[in-house]
């Protein structure tokens, strides 16, 4: 995945001082210079970030027996300085969640998707809100790769932590005034979602957008059971050529749960005949089986780069992270039976297409790399021509021409989508 410049240099000197009068301002910070002490972030930050860094992580503690959001009422309002702990995911986790989210908007962009709702009021819900990275990372999205938006609109934000709610309703609103986009409104509700049920009252309203920020990783249920209720909820509550941003930890075990939920989705009956019509549009670009879930130890990530905020790099420094790369897995799904190409127009319509799904390792003269494609997944060796760019993992290739077998294929020629 190619993040525009833009969109990875603003977070590099803009970000720090939005969200340092936002901390100000909900005291949770004692001074406009505390971002920049060391001393306050290694007393009062550092610790807080190394506990939520391991449950992340699956270092401490068994998938099952904790939570990996801070949507959980107890993070925000029990133990010895929950105050802190907010602090701690606000200043390191939540804008590497956003960027996440807005780099998947940046993607579409790129690939040439325009906002099919024009001349309408924007209508978007978050699940799983938290503090509102997913919908401020469309707002990011927005501003540095516009698809399209309307100048005005709503965010429905669904969230079973209040104190996160009201952070996220308040800083969804302060950063989308920075940003300019401040005429996006924020609708804060407190509740919880039962997975397993309708994930909407029936008298809700259709939206154009969903999103999902680390929402399906610790859920219990199985993927089949999460599919078909994601189905109902799209098929009630979702306009029609409207998209669903899902994205997810690169972790094995999370991400091999997204793939498989992308299977059990693939394969429900109305899904397969059209009567609820489903579009894959990344990073799959198509319906084929998933080359990732073919060996058991595999799964599919990508991976994003960004310039830091300085804080962050000091933060990052201090307990042993490091975040210049973003991984994480994601889907994008369409409503609508329209064929992908219409949808992203910049994709040809031309022969085999393969999106990179590795790194590009030099062998000499010719790179060598995993590629997944309509006729699956396969290890691929190319001499990349003169004036091309090297491909890296989540880049696509074109109009391949290849021989060989998913063991070693030599491409003879291929286009690289790039800006």
């Amino acid at each position: 995945m190619r993040v525009p410049v833009n969109l990875s240099n603003a977070f590099k000197t803009e970000f720090e001082p939005i969200l340092t009068d936002f901390l100000l301002g909900e005291g949770l910070i004692p001074e406009q210079e505390s971002l920049k002490s060391r001393r306050y972030l290694t007393r009062s930050v550092a610790p807080h970030v190394k506990t939520l860094s391991e449950l992340f992580n699956r270092t401490s503690t068994p998938l099952g027996e904790q939570t990996d959001a801070i949507d959980e009422e107890s993070y925000f309002t029990e133990g010895s300085n929950p105050a802190n702990r907010r602090l701690a995911y606000l200043v390191s986790f939540m804008p590497c969640n956003l960027f996440r989210v807005a780099s998947v908007w940046s993607e579409l962009a790129r690939l040439g998707f325009k906002w099919p709702f024009s001349g309408q009021e924007f209508k978007a819900i978050e699940f799983g809100a938290g503090t509102a990275s997913g919908a401020c990372g469309i707002l990011a999205g927005e501003k540095f790769a516009p698809l399209g938006l309307p100048d005005r609109g709503s965010f429905a934000l669904i969230e079973q932590s209040k104190p996160a709610l009201n952070l996220g309703t308040k800083w969804f609103e302060k950063y989308g005034t920075a940003l300019g986009q401040g005429t996006f409104e924020a609708r804060p509700f407190h509740r919880r979602i039962e997975l397993n049920q309708p994930w909407l009252p029936k008298n809700a309203p259709k939206f154009q957008l969903f999103v999902m920020s680390y929402f399906l990783n610790e859920c219990a249920l199985s993927p089949q059971v999460l599919a078909e209720q994601f189905v109902k909820t799209v098929d009630r509550h979702m306009e029609d050529g409207g998209i669903s941003i899902i994205v997810e930890p690169a972790l094995k075990l999370q991400s091999r749960r997204l793939l498989e939920f992308r299977k059990a989705l693939l394969a429900l009956p109305e899904v397969i005949s059209g009567k609820i019509p489903l579009k894959l549009l990344l990073p799959c670009l198509g319906h084929q089986a998933c080359g990732a879930l073919a060996q058991e130890d595999d799964w599919c990530h990508e991976e994003v780069s960004w310039w830091r905020p300085e804080y962050l790099r000091s933060l990052d420094a201090l307990v042993g992270l490091d975040r210049k790369t973003l991984p994480f897995s994601y889907l994008v799904i369409q409503k609508g039976a329209a064929p992908l190409e219409k949808a992203l127009p910049s994709l040809s319509t031309d022969g085999l297409r393969f999106r990179l799904v590795s790194p590009s390792r030099p062998l000499g003269q010719t790179h060598e790399f995993f590629i997944c494609g309509q006729d699956g997944k396969r290890r691929a060796r190319w001499r990349v021509p003169e004036n091309t760019e090297i491909p890296n993992r989540g880049d696509i290739l074109e109009q391949v021409d290849h021989h060989g077998d998913p063991a070693l294929t030599q491409i003879e020629k291929a286009k690289l989508i790039s800006f």
